[in-house]
C-alpha cells in the first residue's frame, strides 16, 4: 500500500520537475522473476527505475548504511529495498534476493555495486552477482540504463531531460557477464 501510495507521488513528482522519459518498457516480463541490471549514478536511481515501472513493484539491493537511521530504513524497507553488505559475499542478502525471484517478483541490481561518479565513462566495472542469481534461479535479465539522474535536484526548476531505457530481456545464460555488459554499453549511446 504505502510502495503505490509512494509511486504515485514519485511518479508526479518525475513528471513535474523533469522531462521524465521511458524507452523500451514493454521488455519487462509482467509476471515471473525477473532482474534488471541497472547503472548507477545517483540515489535517485531506485526511484527513476521503479517508478518507470506501473505495473510491478520493484524490489533492490541497497548499501547496508543506508539502513543505520531506523525512520530511513523503515521508509526504504516499505519502497523495496533490503541491505546488502559491500565489498564481500553477503549470503543473507543473496538469500533475500533468491527468494524475491524465486516468488516470482522484480529485483533491480546495480551491477556496479556502487555509484559510478565518472561521468566521462558511460559504465562502472560490473560485479557478476547478478550471473550467479539469474543462474541459480532461472530468470531473466532485463539491462536497463538511465541518463541525467545526477540532474534531477541540480537543475530542479530547468526541467533535465531524465531518461529510463529497457533493453530486451536475455534468458541465456552463457556468456550473461558480457552480453549484459555489451547491451548496457549499447543502451547507453542512446
Amino acid at each position: 500500500m504505502f510502495y503505490w501510495f509512494a509511486w504515485i507521488i514519485l511518479r508526479i513528482f518525475l513528471t513535474i520537475f523533469s522531462r521524465y522519459k521511458i524507452i523500451g518498457l514493454e521488455n519487462v516480463p509482467r509476471k515471473g522473476g525477473v532482474i534488471l541490471v541497472a547503472n548507477h549514478r545517483t540515489m535517485m536511481d531506485p526511484i527513476v527505475i521503479g517508478c518507470s515501472i506501473p505495473f510491478r513493484r520493484t524490489y533492490f539491493m541497497a548499501k547496508e548504511e543506508l539502513f543505520r537511521f531506523k525512520l530511513f530504513a523503515i521508509i526504504i524497507n516499505a519502497l523495496g529495498a533490503f541491505p546488502v553488505k559491500r565489498g564481500k559475499l553477503d549470503r543473507k542478502a543473496l538469500r533475500m534476493a533468491e527468494r524475491i525471484l524465486n516468488e516470482g517478483k522484480l529485483l533491480l541490481i546495480f551491477g556496479e555495486g556502487t555509484r559510478n561518479k565518472d561521468f566521462s565513462k558511460p559504465l562502472g566495472e560490473l560485479y557478476s552477482g547478478f550471473v550467479y542469481l539469474s543462474s541459480k534461479v532461472d530468470v531473466p535479465v532485463v539491462p536497463v540504463y538511465t541518463f541525467n539522474t545526477h540532474q534531477i535536484f541540480y537543475k530542479l526548476f530547468r526541467w533535465p531531460k531524465v531518461i529510463v531505457r529497457f533493453g530486451k530481456p536475455i534468458y541465456e545464460k552463457e556468456n550473461l557477464f558480457e552480453e549484459v555488459k555489451e547491451r548496457l554499453l549499447e543502451l547507453s549511446r542512446g
